[in-house]
């Protein structure tokens, strides 16, 4: 007893210490066997017996070891282990599948040591088996999950090549619309211009008795105004965006920006109060000239759809949102019917105040130029109370 213990250690059992030698062998948790350098059985545990469903008179200078092992194992036991046992004198850890008496086989793992007399002949080889059955499961079962890794790896690779050849599709297309586009009306406005020329030309050397004439003729004027209007767009919209592809991204301070634009507005609207606050996300990180194109729209907007019986107020500010900085833009104009026109918001020439005049070119260039450079719009608004334009642009 040590000085630190307080009671006696309880008496040992020595029947724990009588153990039989014979009998751990015969039961032990693995198989063992001891056979001839050529093979012969000499010797077998109960537990490898049982593992195989045979006697031990139906396997004792009866059967080899090697008959034990599947065509596989049995070659390589000849070609490769006993080779090896020869020359090294053990084996460890070789992986065999044994072939029960109903046919069966199970795995093991096979550890052997060669025994030699006084003469240094070979004598004996002491043979322990472990049965690997559940590990055999586990590796098969990471077997099965890594090929379905594999096979959704390339399922995805596959995914991958298909929604690059879709992006270039649509990279492709969006370039020649693009084309088309600023073709068509390039090909339009002269027969347009002539057609203004010659309509002029007709009022001043054509007499018309009509009263319905001057009507007529003012809706025609109207007609080939909207004509020319749209086709000016159109070029406008196809070749800003062309010349914006080409200046890169930098970080933009707003404040000096934003104070920018708000001087090139203000004449057109002495009496609106620009309120700016960029303090949460000083700079966007965007091309500056798309910039600018964004905001400038936005505010010339909210000056332009300000409700008449109240003075324009416009709050411009930052916020930061998860992986975003956000550019809100609020004001307090007409506002939008979004349940009426919301899916149409962001279309080219959609116009939802017939009676303020525009190109209803503004907001399509603003979510063309937002999703260019990684980001979205959203926008709330109420009819007669004001519209806020949030922009999330990654930082």
């Amino acid at each position: 007893m040590s000085d630190g213990d307080d009671e006696w250690l309880p008496e040992l059992d020595l029947r724990l210490t009588a153990e039989n030698p014979n009998d751990f062998y015969e039961h032990a948790p693995c198989g063992y066997c001891s056979c001839l350098p050529d093979g012969t059985l000499v010797k077998v545990n109960q537990t490898l017996l049982s593992w195989l469903g045979y006697t031990r008179p139906e396997l004792v200078a009866r059967q080899c070891l090697q008959q034990l092992l599947t065509v596989g194992g049995r070659l390589h036991y000849e070609t490769h282990c006993a080779p090896l046992l020869l020359l090294q004198g053990q084996v460890r850890e070789i992986s065999y599948m044994l072939r029960r008496k109903n046919g069966t086989t199970l795995p093991v793992l096979l550890n052997a040591v060669l025994l030699r007399d006084t003469n240094g002949q070979p004598l004996v080889v002491r043979v322990s088996l472990f049965d690997i059955t559940d590990r055999r499961k586990y590796e098969q079962e990471l077997l099965r999950a890594k090929a379905q890794a594999e096979e959704q790896r390339e399922q995805l690779a596959r995914a991958n090549e298909l929604l690059l050849v879709k992006n270039e599709q649509l990279t492709r297309i969006n370039a020649d619309l693009d084309s088309f586009v600023y073709t068509a009306s390039h090909d339009l406005k002269q027969p347009i211009d002539n057609m203004v020329g010659l309509f002029a030309e007709l009022r001043r050397d054509v007499t018309f008795h009509d009263p319905a004439a001057p009507s007529m003729i003012g809706m025609f004027e109207d007609a080939l105004q909207q004509i020319l209007s749209t086709i000016q767009g159109l070029t406008a919209v196809v070749q800003q965006q062309r010349e914006l592809e080409q200046v890169p991204e930098e970080a933009v301070a707003l404040q000096p920006l934003a104070e920018e634009i708000v001087r090139a507005l203000q004449p057109q609207e002495q009496t609106a109060a620009f309120t700016l606050n960029f303090s949460a996300a000083p700079t966007l990180r965007m091309a500056r000239p798309s910039l600018h194109s964004m905001l400038y729209n936005l505010l010339s907007n909210a000056l332009k759809y300000a409700e008449p019986s109240r003075h324009p107020s416009i709050q411009v500010s930052t916020t930061l949102a998860d992986g975003a900085s956000v550019l809100c833009v609020q004001d307090n104009g007409r506002g939008i019917d979004l349940k009426r026109h919301g899916p149409e918001l962001f279309q080219l020439f959609r116009r939802f105040h017939p009676e303020v005049a525009g190109s209803g070119m503004g907001l399509y260039l603003v979510n063309r130029l937002v999703h260019q450079a990684g980001g979205h719009v959203e926008v709330d608004s109420t009819v007669g109370q004001g519209s806020t334009f949030r922009i999330y642009l990654p930082r």
